[in-house]
């Protein structure tokens, strides 16, 4: 006979994990919290290790809308892999409602943010990137080692997403406080003996 606690155990792990595309915040809300510019480069250093995709969309954006549920196929295709897709509504506080109905209806099976509102929009956009315009859809990736990598501006095929992040995802992190390279065949040297 089977422990009757361990089922209970394994719902409540997977059905109440960050990951899991159900998950909502404490208020029953799709959305995973506000975001300002210090928290999105937290929330960045958080997933350090993992290559993350940050999408900056909003709900009357029609490209961020058609180039969203490619970011969730990246998601369920790449994820076991190490990426982390993020994603960045732009929509101002009054529409929050269409943002959750949006939300609901896509279940993206990645978290989403709302930018907070106030502070200066452009300092926000310049701490992105400085080359982004405020044009959406806007998505930088940003490599194992949370160090910004690529951005692209305007809507993107899910093969131009794939392409970078694979190449970004093959790129094996260096244990930390590893200094040494490596070698093509895998092995590591020392620093300074090439």
């Amino acid at each position: 006979m089977t422990d009757p606690v361990l089922p209970l155990l394994f719902f409540l792990v997977a059905f109440t994990s960050p990951d899991h595309p159900s998950a909502r915040s404490h208020d029953g809300s799709r959305l995973a919290g506000e975001l300002d510019a210090k928290g999105l480069r937290e929330t960045i250093a958080r997933e350090r290790g993992k290559v993350v995709l940050v999408n900056f969309w909003a709900t009357w954006c029609v490209p961020c809308r058609e180039e969203f549920p490619e970011l969730a196929r990246l998601q369920r295709k790449l994820g076991g892999e190490g990426l982390r897709v993020l994603g960045i509504s732009t929509d101002l506080a009054r529409d929050v409602p269409a943002v959750q109905k949006f939300l609901e209806q896509q279940n993206p099976g990645f978290p989403n943010y709302r930018k907070k509102s106030g502070g200066d929009d452009q300092d926000f956009i310049n701490s992105v990137d400085p080359s982004w315009g405020g044009e959406l859809p806007f998505t930088a990736v940003f490599g194992r080692d949370g160090k910004k990598a690529k951005v692209f501006s305007g809507a993107h095929t899910y093969r131009e997403y794939e392409r970078e992040l694979r190449r970004l995802l093959a790129r094996a992190p260096k244990p930390k406080g590893d200094t040494r390279s490596q070698k093509a065949d895998g092995r590591r040297e020392a620093p300074g003996t090439r």
